[in-house]
């Protein structure tokens, strides 16, 4: 796994993590992250059109109220999920760890 400055920059700045813990929340959100195909309903919209806004990204993951754009296993940056999916992707990580 790789990390762009950029990505870990965004890392270090929205999830307020040392340069230490960049790399292990990368690699948590990577294998333990929501993927596009296990999205559903408003939530797999919201990942299709940053699919399409981040042409480049080949790999989402949605992973602690956050959404982690990969191209392979480089991560590229991070952004907020909106406040409206959180509950729904909360929702979808439960019954995905269950």
């Amino acid at each position: 796994m790789k990390l762009t400055k950029h990505g870990k920059d965004r890392l270090k700045k929205r999830l307020g993590t040392s340069k230490k813990n960049v790399e292990k929340i990368a690699q948590d959100a990577l294998q333990n992250g929501i993927t596009h195909s296990e999205a559903k309903g408003r939530l797999s919209k919201y990942l299709d059109k940053l699919f399409f806004q981040h042409q480049t990204a080949t790999n989402m993951r949605v992973y602690h109220e956050k959404v982690f754009i990969f191209r392979g296993e480089v991560l590229i940056t991070v952004l907020p999920l909106p406040h409206n999916l959180c509950d729904l992707a909360n929702k979808i990580n439960k019954s995905k760890m269950a």
